[in-house]
């Protein structure tokens, strides 16, 4: 097992010998975790603190693409009944499962988030357990997550302009994709699978929460300014 310096080794490298130890990617993860101060040197590449946001969070995820199947096929079965999810004439579900913009590949947009929080809850366990995943699973995980984040704005901007309408399961489905997303992206840099520079893998890890509440700060912005009128009616 090779040896993986400590905190001490690590502050005495010069940035050559820091680099050309992170070159060799049996070691780039290790050595990452304990510059960044986590007390974990995991040789899945992320510590536990990821795989438990990435588990946690993804049965969050199942759960809210359950309650979506379970709340369109009764809106199919029983067209005029009430549905669980539409709380308000601002916070309601209902408007956004019979449209195409619900059902962007020809299927519901929650079977596809359920098949892909399984995939994201397979892989954290994996992680949990101290697996190591090779570069191109990261990768695939990189590529899945800004798609999910790309999905989340597209779809708020449905809601907000199209349907003036907040899917509550949406939005907590949106609340988990935020964090899961940055955290990957850092820690994908970190295990030297994206092909960047140490300084730039550190600056992801140590910004990856400041990263997702930008994200929540710009949905948050979007929902209070473009529903603004809706907001006002609701409240008077």
């Amino acid at each position: 097992m090779a040896h993986v310096p400590t905190q001490a080794e690590i502050d005495a490298m010069s940035e050559d010998e820091l680099e050309a130890y992170l070159a060799s990617a049996e070691n780039a993860d290790a050595v990452l975790l304990q510059v960044e101060g986590t007390g974990t040197t995991a040789s899945s590449g992320a510590p536990r603190e990821y795989a438990w946001l990435v588990v946690i969070g993804s049965i969050i995820g199942l759960g809210a693409c359950w309650e979506l199947t379970t709340a369109h096929i009764k809106q199919i079965k029983e067209p005029l009944a009430g549905l669980s999810c539409d709380i308000n004439p601002l916070v309601s579900c209902g408007a956004s499962l019979d449209i195409w913009q619900g059902n962007l590949l020809g299927i519901p947009n929650a079977h596809i988030g359920a098949m892909a929080f399984a995939a994201l809850l397979t892989l954290g366990a994996l992680l949990m357990g101290g697996m190591r995943l090779p570069r191109w699973v990261w990768q695939g995980m990189v590529a899945g997550t800004i798609g999910g984040i790309a999905f989340v704005a597209w779809f708020l901007s449905v809601s907000v302009l199209d349907l003036g309408k907040l899917c509550p399961f949406c939005m907590l489905i949106w609340a988990v994709t935020i964090p899961i997303a940055t955290s990957t992206w850092a820690w994908a840099a970190a295990g030297g699978h994206l092909g960047v520079s140490t300084a730039t893998a550190r600056r992801l890890v140590a910004w990856r929460w400041w990263g997702a509440a930008v994200l929540y700060a710009l949905v948050i912005l979007a929902v209070v300014t473009g529903l603004w009128s809706q907001w006002m009616a609701l409240l008077g």
